[in-house]
């Protein structure tokens, strides 16, 4: 473990939390200045098992944030323009109404596109083509631009099928080659066969349960985005179902599926602000592009507020809601109370993960403690 003196509090306060988990544990990592300041971790990996510096979790819509760095990253690099229509790198998705949808708005969650509305087996879900297949030939479930819904696990899938068009790649394999290996960390979108041993199962607090909304109801949607109709349980995960399930687990998931670690993730949110490893990602200006607010209020399916803030891809700093460090905050949380995320102004690279999925009201209560006591910390 690595404790720097100045970042004492905000370890203390980590190891405090412990005890609000009855199983399961949790990790937390921090760079500053493309240096590690804080890699620490408690609790168990499985029954048995002490978690430790090789353990790895599901980090959830932590993924989206991961897969918001390769868009930018390649619309940094000419190869994708967020203007263009969705259609010039993706031919088939003109269908529907949807040839003018541009590139931004599968980035903002404006596409109308939050779910499938056909009901979907598992193996339908994890054969890598059949929801994008969907996804293309379906009609918007709202008017493109008009308004937005959280694409819970459909952004991951349209983001991958614009990066599979014009880089030729899977995103996990994208990601494996211009991401995790040059930092040198094992962080995967779509788990490998040999790093399954260093998975920490999840454990749910079994309060996820479905509303049984009537059909094509808000509600109905919200849940459809979550579990394709038939493929995933809306309760998250058991015993090798849903997302402990190994077959999930080893598709590329880009929207929720990555296995990592907190210090695998903070490095990579490191090396978006500051040289980490002589590695740098992104520039400032295409990090000031990106984290223009361009997504908030309420949704198609009016959830009540405090609502997020989104820009091209990533949550933003919302004071009193979602707060991470500040203004120039970027990053995304996930299910159960996971949270990644950088800072321009301060170079931080910030990491939370947990294999114990909180829900309700307390959901992300853990990082939130955690983010505040490193802004006090910053000052």
């Amino acid at each position: 473990m690595l404790i720097e003196s100045k970042y004492l509090p905000v370890a203390d306060v980590f190891f405090a939390q412990a005890g609000k988990a009855p199983a399961g544990g949790s990790a937390l990592a921090i760079y500053k200045d493309g240096l590690p300041v804080l890699d620490i971790w408690q609790g168990s990996a499985s029954p048995g098992v002490a978690w430790n510096s090789r353990t790895m979790s599901v980090i959830f819509s932590n993924t989206k944030g991961l897969a918001a760095i390769v868009a930018n990253q390649l619309i940094e690099m000419g190869f994708l323009d967020p203007d263009e229509k969705v259609a010039h790198y993706w031919p088939s998705f003109a269908q529907f109404g949807k040839a003018e949808i541009p590139v931004k708005w599968i980035l903002q969650h404006k596409a109308g596109l939050s779910a499938v509305r056909r009901d979907l087996s598992f193996e339908e879900l994890v054969d890598g083509s059949t929801v994008t297949e969907e996804l293309a030939a379906q009609e918007p479930l709202w008017l493109p631009g008009a308004g937005h819904a959280y694409h819970a696990l459909t952004f991951g899938h349209l983001v991958g099928k614009l990066v599979e068009s014009v880089t030729g790649k899977t995103i996990g394999t994208y990601f494996q080659e211009q991401i995790a290996k040059p930092l040198g960390v094992a962080a995967y979108i779509g788990l490998p066969a040999n790093e399954f041993k260093n998975l920490a199962p999840l454990v749910t607090d079994g309060r996820r349960h479905s509303q049984n909304p009537s059909k094509y109801s808000p509600q109905y949607w919200i849940e459809k985005s979550m579990t394709f109709g038939k493929a995933l349980p809306i309760e998250i995960a058991g015993p090798g179902t849903g997302f402990n399930d190994p077959r999930l687990l080893a598709s590329e998931l880009a929207g929720a599926g990555c296995v990592t670690s907190a210090s695998a993730l903070a490095k990579i949110y490191s090396a978006t602000v500051a040289t980490t490893d002589g590695i740098r990602f992104l520039t400032d200006e295409t990090i000031r592009s990106s984290i223009e607010p361009q997504t908030t209020g309420p949704s198609v399916w009016g959830e009540p507020g405090p609502w997020p803030v989104r820009g091209l891809g990533f949550m933003l700093n919302v004071p009193g809601y979602r707060e991470m460090v500040g203004k120039t905050s970027f990053g995304h949380d996930g299910l159960g109370g996971q949270q990644g995320f950088a800072d321009l102004d301060h170079r931080i690279g910030f990491a939370y993960t947990t294999s114990y999925l909180f829900s309700g009201e307390s959901e992300q209560e853990n990082q939130q403690e955690l983010a505040a006591t490193l802004r006090k910390v910053l000052g």
